[in-house]
């Protein structure tokens, strides 16, 4: 295997390709289709330095990175012919397109530098006025006794589990400190995202209609008290009364208010971050934004967070996601306020002509003495370390500022506030983030088909008890409600009871326990039966596995007793699909044509679970998932289940085929074909028999050609993907 990154020009567009040598053409091939809808059979792809045409014979280790796309119908010459030389000329301005792009940007910059002096209309009082206030206000982060009154708001135990189950989804299930940390963080930023609201009109404080605004109040001493120098006044459509919106700047009382807008979510996610001890500062854009970057011990670097949009790590979401024009991008902490705009921009040379508030001299003049004296009182061994640090953050900047960024990537526009208030600020754009080059992604679900197996001694002895469809749905249902109470319980000390003296269905599940004792298992948990009857089931081993275990158990309970009330004679043939899922492969390796970021990848569609699913944006045309099996093992295919996602029934596939490859995927064979099927439920599972073939494949694909919805929708979701090979 060799990892390859190609740099692919079409039209007048550049992509950059992640690509594994071992994958074969015609991957490359379908990487580009996401890319560029141009269709593989369509496609021409020219290595550029070699001017030949490459195809299936080609050596793709050795072929130089620079690639070119055209379609079956540009002429494309494999054999160089003799050229004038203008036209030499011509392909190699074309080649340097590159370099000259750089010089004329840098030129760029230079004019708008030697011109700053005569534009910049403001003054360095100006300019101090507008980051003072935020200097005073990160102080406040500090106080230990707000940092404790933060840490109680939040639930600690919930994040800390969640960053644990997220680690471990990526196979990670010995984290370092580091790792925790900043997984930690990631979900510190979704759960502050669920859980502050955004005020676009506030309702009415007496009978909660809508409101109108009526301008601007004076802060009354309970308002002034925590820090909201203006007031916003509503007037009730019904009732008339006037609702107060008080701009509070104190983090202290957002804990309690928990909304507002940009202002008030930085805010109070910023203070949320120094109270978990992370490296924060407040980052302010004088184009009306303001968000939060944390230094990640993990990345080595500051990490830009959006509480607003729950986006992190993408600093060019607002130049190119919401084609925001900035200027100014300040950074403000504990230990000074220093320039960051470089990290969000591409295009410096047009943020230049923007930034005429000060003279770049001065600017950098007014925040070293900020700077200064917020350092006042520090060891002189810190001092030298935060100016170690300072220094090569201005390299890191310096060096980004020129790079190339992903052509896959798609940010989106503004999601945060009404939509024609985003509208009127032009900063809509695309609803998601995505990327169309999806890397190859390890199934990190062995305890998925665990579960599964574990179930067949389970319903094995329910089929010999009397009444056993009406005895298997009781049972199932109170063990359903007993791992509730364990889910609902902290995830390192979790534990339920059984007492067999209660009732009678707690009797039957306490008499059958020996039989889930695998499946008790697969869940890292085990039962211990006390003297007078009752029966303990707690934690066994890594707790983590046991989360990550549950909701998979869960969902399997839900869809099982489904299953179990359609059948009219629960008997021993029953313990088949859609009922009993044996077999079922997994931990194989994954790759899509696209996906969401960062819940909607393509191994979501292999957990097992209903909490995430695989979410193509740009596949409700076409689109595909390819899934290797670990070990290159061969199987052959019985069956696999489509289940559908959570919404949006549109987003539904309707038509595909499946296909699979035992030739390195040289060749496909058909394996099933299914035309306008529909979901009738979200969560659904539907079971589809494969024809024998006869042969063995170690790679499957799924090839979805239409969704339910292909004329308002751009989009194919869905829930679960289950490959089930023949029992051995």
């Amino acid at each position: 295997m060799v990892a390859r990154k190609f740099q692919v020009r079409h039209n007048d567009a550049d992509f950059v390709i992640d690509y594994d040598t071992d994958d074969g053409f015609e991957t490359l091939k379908f990487q580009l289709f996401s890319l560029t809808s141009v269709v593989p059979d369509d496609q021409k792809i020219i290595a550029v330095d070699e001017n030949r045409v490459l195809s299936d014979d080609s050596d793709l280790i050795s072929v130089a990175e620079r690639l070119r796309l055209v379609s079956v119908n540009d002429e494309v010459n494999e054999q160089p012919q003799p050229q004038s030389s203008s036209h030499i000329a011509g392909n190699a301005a074309a080649l340097l397109m590159s370099d000259e792009e750089l010089a004329r940007i840098l030129q760029a910059e230079e004019e708008a530098l030697m011109l700053q002096p005569h534009i910049a209309g403001g003054s360095t009082e100006d300019f101090e006025k507008q980051i003072r206030p935020y200097v005073d206000k990160v102080r406040m982060y500090e106080d230990p006794v707000y940092q404790q009154a933060a840490r109680k708001t939040a639930p600690v135990d919930e994040l800390e589990e969640k960053a644990l189950v997220a680690l471990a989804r990526e196979g990670n299930f010995e984290p370092s400190k580091v790792e925790q940390d900043h997984a930690f963080l990631l979900q510190l930023l979704f759960w502050f995202k669920k859980s502050f609201r955004w005020v676009n009109v506030p309702p009415c404080d007496v009978c909660g209609s809508e409101t109108i605004n009526q301008g601007m109040g004076s802060p009354d001493d309970s308002e002034s008290q925590y820090g909201a120098s203006r007031v916003e006044l509503y007037r009730c459509k019904i009732c008339s009364k006037i609702t107060r919106f008080p701009r509070y700047n104190d983090p202290l009382k957002l804990l309690e208010t928990r909304r507002g807008r940009c202002g008030e979510w930085a805010n109070c996610f910023t203070f949320y971050c120094r109270a978990f001890g992370y490296e924060s500062r407040l980052i302010l854009d004088f184009g009306d934004h303001v968000w939060t970057e944390c230094f990640s011990q993990l990345l080595g670097r500051w990490m830009h967070l959006d509480p607003c949009e729950g986006v992190y790590d993408k600093p060019l979401l607002y130049e190119k996601g919401w084609n925001k024009k900035l200027n100014y991008a300040i950074a403000i902490s504990k230990d000074g306020v220093c320039d960051v705009t470089k990290r969000y921009t591409r295009k410096w040379h047009e943020v230049l002509p923007r930034r005429n508030i000060i003279t770049e001299p001065a600017l950098s003049a007014l925040l070293a003495t900020i700077t200064q004296e917020c350092r006042r009182g520090i060891s002189s061994q810190v001092l030298s370390e935060l100016d170690k640090c300072d220094q090569m953050e201005r390299e890191a900047l310096e060096r980004d500022l020129h790079s190339t960024d992903d052509a896959s990537i798609s940010l989106p526009g503004r999601q945060s506030g009404d939509k024609e208030w985003r509208k009127s600020r032009l900063e809509l754009g695309s609803d998601s983030l995505s990327t169309s080059s999806c890397p190859v992604r390890k199934c990190v679900d062995e305890h998925v088909t665990r579960i599964y197996n574990a179930f067949c001694p389970v319903l094995s002895q329910f089929v010999k008890e009397e009444n056993p469809k009406i005895k298997a749905i009781k049972a199932l249902e109170f063990f359903k409600k007993i791992l509730m109470d364990l889910k609902n319980t902290p995830f390192k000390m979790r534990k339920a009871s059984i007492d067999s003296a209660s009732n009678t269905i707690q009797a039957i599940v306490h008499q059958l326990l020996p039989s889930f004792a695998e499946l008790l298992n697969a869940l890292s948990l085990k039962s211990k039966a006390d003297p007078d009857g009752r029966v303990d089931i707690c934690l066994a081993g890594d707790p983590v596995k046991t989360s990550l275990g549950l909701p998979v158990v869960l969902d399997a309970l839900d869809d099982m007793i489904q299953n179990l009330k359609k059948i009219d004679n629960f008997v021993e043939d029953s313990l088949s699909l859609p009922l009993l899922k044996l077999n079922r492969i997994h931990s194989g390796f994954v790759r899509a044509s696209g996906e969401e970021l960062p819940v909607g990848i393509a191994t979501s569609a292999f957990d097992g679970t209903r909490n995430f699913k695989w979410e193509e944006p740009n596949g409700a045309k076409g689109c595909w998932i390819m899934y290797e099996v670990a070990d290159d093992k061969m199987h052959e295919l019985v069956a696999y289940e489509l289940m559908s996602a959570n919404d949006v029934p549109e987003r539904d596939p309707r038509d595909w085929v499946v296909e699979g490859s035992n030739d390195g995927r040289s060749s496909w064979h058909l394996l099933d074909k299914q035309t306008s099927q529909m979901f009738e439920d979200r969560f659904q599972h539907r079971t589809f028999k494969i024809t024998p073939v006869g042969l063995q494949f170690n790679v499957f694909r799924f090839r979805f050609l239409a969704v339910r919805d292909v004329k308002d929708n751009s989009r194919l979701q869905l829930g679960s993907i289950d490959l089930y090979a023949k029992g051995s």
